[in-house]
């Protein structure tokens, strides 16, 4: 061979070199010789389909030296293919395949074995795919596991069943369940992550029984049902059947599509209605019942009943032949006139009247009624009005009574009239003629149930308040006075009726200077006297009309300032508010002098508050407290202190018991027309309600019970705990146009309010407004700045009023009555400790 002499003579060539290295060493390796075998490094290799393996040769000349050699790769016997380098596939067809790698240099080759093995699971073929099964039926499942070549496993999957149908064994065996349905992919087989499913539907089997619909039911004599039947299978699946109806044992009829008729005999007819198929049936039990009730008989049919008194009906319910049925109607009053129990027996209400067919009995669409009339019962209350009264002196009042039952019915009566304390006199026909003496007159008028008023008898009062009648004097203040040269003097006037009472009523008063004296100057409509600059007398003089009367000046030469006296001396302040100082001089005698260019402060050391240096319009600190001579002022040379008292806020005291009322009264309540009162309404000692309904109350109404009770006596803490409060401010004059700060303003006598009157403050500020004697309210109260009307308290120590259409802001709470006139409004509570509660018509009564 042309390469073996080549490399025959190549290796002569190096015979030289070889001696020479002999001598550097004692041994070296025999130098190969020519190939005379291949090795092929896996001479068995088992590898999985689709796998690569790399094959590696050796040569060897015949004494087993290795030759290196770059062999031919090939396959020789299939199995897969093998590239130039050696690397083999595996193809995708299990086997043994002897021989088949191949690695040859020339005519020398070496071969190497490879057994082909299936790959891991990829599919899963499940056979059937779907089946249809009765309930309780098999079916064999099997399953075919392949590799991703598609060669077939010998692997046995793990069966389950999935989403119901019925169970499976673990060799396949599906038994189908009870429930009829479909259930797909409810088979399932798995090797691995590998799964496949199946579809599997179970109809129902065989019929096993049949239902019948209604089970049993209650008919009338000719009455009709239809029935119905539904066949089930043994494990109680539906089966759709057209079933044979008959009926077994009587009762009626029954038509071919299940309709059965009532006969006219009443009984009970168990397991009569029977459905057919085959062998299998179902029934239904049937009661027959007397006709359906045909018209009610009511005992009595019209009955008289006082107020509260009870009457026992009775109904007889009858078929449409006359047949007596044990029925029991529905008993219900219908136009009013009372209650009725369940039972027939009927309440009369406590409203009088006549109501026609109210009394109901009803038997499903049949029905009976009676009629009621409803009459009076005794007198147990008088209503008096006006429950108070403001004439003049020598005025007139016509007062008028009315009975009433414990309905508010109108019991007629015949009264008995007399003036019980003080203030005028009164006439058998109520018509009170006032005295000459204004005052204020608690319950004098009184009104009894019989003209002789004696023990037993039922009473009721009202309170008259006589005011002063028209102008009939006057007198004016001061009277004498003595004033310096140059200073000036404001003067009153004081107007009285002819009892000598005092006249509230507003007056235009004309003043004058009688001439001839020492020449001062007045005001004509205002009273202020100028004195003249030299020393001397004048005699002031005011008109009102031809009423006329005066006073005498003496004017002196007046010296020089030496004092100032602050007014007021000593001040109440609620801490934050504020309260006007006033400075006036005197000189050395006494005499009042001008004391110009006034400073005020408060005095470093003491404190209190501050004051407005060119007004003296004092704020109050924080601080409660008593500060003595802390308001300074200061006119040239002359110095005024004044002591200021700093007092806390008052506190809105709670109510307690009396939280939800709106209305509490001592004696009674008294209502109109078409009033509301929010919350409850009661009285307490008392125990009369008149006028509720039609007056509406929101909440309960507690006519002398220990509710009632509970709520006076905590009304009657509080009312002591307001009377309780130091004054912090003096109410002198009506409140109409005024605007008050936070406080306790205090009258000796009576409040009145004619106009607006203004409580500015915040959410938190609380006023109480106590009048000694009365409040009459013939204005509007108005709340700024976020004052709540629940922390405003009206505190009457007699009687208080609020005139027509005006609106009340804040709690009332008086000693003895309260009256609301038409239309008027109060956001708050009105409670009278041991008096009564008026109202009139269209009264609004809101809880703050």
């Amino acid at each position: 061979m042309p390469d073996l002499s080549r490399r025959a003579a190549r290796v002569a060539g190096l015979v030289p070199l070889l001696a020479l290295a002999v001598g550097a060493c004692d041994r070296s390796p025999a130098a190969p010789g020519v190939l005379a075998s291949i090795s092929v490094n896996r001479a068995t290799d088992t590898v999985v389909v689709g796998i690569t393996r790399q094959f590696t040769a050796v040569g060897f000349d015949a004494e087993g030296t290795p030759v290196g050699i770059k062999p031919t790769w090939s396959v020789a016997a299939g199995g897969g293919a093998v590239n130039p380098s050696g690397l083999f596939t595996a193809g995708s067809t299990p086997g043994t395949f002897a021989n088949t790698v191949k690695a040859t240099v020339g005519s020398i080759a070496g071969t190497a074995t490879v057994i082909i093995v299936a790959g891991a699971p990829a599919s899963i073929v499940i056979t059937p795919g779907s089946v249809s099964l009765a309930a309780g039926a098999t079916q064999q499942f099997t399953a075919v596991v392949k590799d991703g070549f598609g060669n077939v496993l010998t692997l046995t999957p793990h069966w389950s069943v999935a989403g119901g149908g019925g169970s499976i064994s673990g060799a396949g065996l599906f038994t189908a369940g009870g429930v009829a349905g479909a259930y797909p992919n409810a088979v399932v087989a798995s090797v691995g992550s590998v799964i496949a499913s199946a579809t599997v539907t179970v109809t129902a089997g065989t019929l096993a029984s049949i239902v019948v619909a209604p089970a049993s039911v209650t008919l009338p004599t000719n009455g009709t049902q239809q029935f119905t039947a539904t066949g089930k299978d043994g494990n109680g699946n539906v089966l759709a059947v057209t079933p044979v109806w008959s009926v077994a044992s009587g009762g009626g009829t029954i038509s071919a599509a299940g309709l059965f008729t009532a006969g006219t005999v009443a009984g009970s007819f168990p397991n009569t209605v029977t459905a057919t198929v085959g062998s299998v049936s179902g029934q239904a039990s049937v009661t027959v019942s007397a006709g359906g009730a045909a018209s009610i008989t009511l005992t009595p049919a019209a009955q008289s009943l006082v107020i509260g008194g009870t009457q026992q009906f009775a109904a007889v319910v009858k078929d449409a032949v006359g047949n007596v049925l044990s029925l029991t109607p529905i008993w219900s009053v219908v136009g009013g006139g009372g209650t009725i129990s369940a039972s027939g027996l009927f309440t009369a209400g406590m409203t009088a009247g006549s109501f026609p067919n109210t009394v109901r009995a009803t038997v499903g669409a049949v029905s009976a009624s009676a009629t009621v009339t409803v009459t009076p019962g005794p007198l147990a209350s008088i209503a008096l009005t006006p429950n108070a009264a403001n004439p003049a002196i020598n005025g007139t009042q016509q007062f008028t009574a009315v009975g009433h039952d414990l309905g508010g019915n109108t019991v007629i009566f015949t009264p008995g009239w007399a003036v019980v304390a003080g203030g005028g006199s009164i006439g058998s026909t109520g018509l009170f003629t006032a005295g000459t003496a204004a005052g204020s007159f608690f319950n004098t008028v009184r009104v009894c149930s019989t003209v002789a008023c004696g023990a037993g008898t039922i009473t009721a009062f009202a309170s008259v308040t006589v005011g002063p009648g028209a102008l009939a004097s006057l007198t004016v203040s001061p009277n004498p006075v003595a004033i310096g040269t140059g200073t000036v003097q404001t003067f009153a006037a004081i107007g009285r009726d002819v009892g000598g009472n005092l006249v509230t009523a507003p007056f235009t008063a004309v003043w004058s200077v009688l001439p001839g004296h020492a020449g001062g100057t007045i005001g004509a409509g205002t009273g202020v006297y100028t004195a003249p600059g030299a020393a001397g007398f004048d005699s002031v003089r005011v008109a009102v009309g031809t009423i006329a009367a005066t006073a005498r000046v003496d004017v002196s030469v007046s010296g020089a300032l030496v004092s100032v006296v602050i007014t007021p001396n000593p001040a109440t302040v609620v801490a934050g508010t504020t309260s006007q100082f006033t400075a006036a001089g005197f000189d050395a005698t006494g005499l009042p002098v001008p004391a110009p260019g006034l400073v005020w402060s408060v005095v470093p050391a003491v404190g209190g508050g501050t004051i407005n240096a060119g007004t003296g319009l004092f704020t109050a600190g924080p601080t409660p407290g008593t500060f003595l001579n802390a308001i300074k002022v200061v006119s040239g040379s002359a110095i005024g202190l004044a002591s200021v008292t700093v007092a806390a806020p008052p506190s809105a005291p709670a109510f307690g018991a009396a939280a939800n009322y709106g209305l509490l009264a001592g004696t009674s309540i008294g209502c109109g027309t078409t009033g509301t009162i929010d919350g409850d309404a009661g009285v307490w000692p008392g125990t009369a309600v008149t006028g509720i309904p039609p007056c509406v109350v929101a909440g309960t109404v507690h006519p002398g019970d220990p509710f009632a009770q509970a709520a006076q006596v905590d009304v009657g803490a509080i009312y002591g705990a307001l009377a309780a409060l130091p004054c912090t401010g003096t109410i002198t004059a009506d409140l109409g146009g005024t605007t008050l700060a936070q406080g306790v303003y205090c009258s000796t006598g009576s409040i009145g309010v004619t106009g607006t009157v203004t409580l500015a403050g915040n959410a938190n500020s609380v006023f109480v407004l106590r009048a000694a004697s009365t409040l009459a309210i013939a204005g509007n109260v108005v709340l700024t700045g976020g004052v709540q009307a629940r922390n405003v308290f009206w505190w009457i120590g007699s009687t208080g009023t609020v005139a027509a259409g005006n609106q009340v802001q804040g709690n009332l709470l008086a000693l003895t009555s309260i009256t609301l006139a038409n239309n008027a409004t109060v956001t708050g509570r009105v409670l009278a400790r041991n008096g009564l509660v008026s109202l009139g018509n269209n009264n609004t009564l809101t809880l703050p």
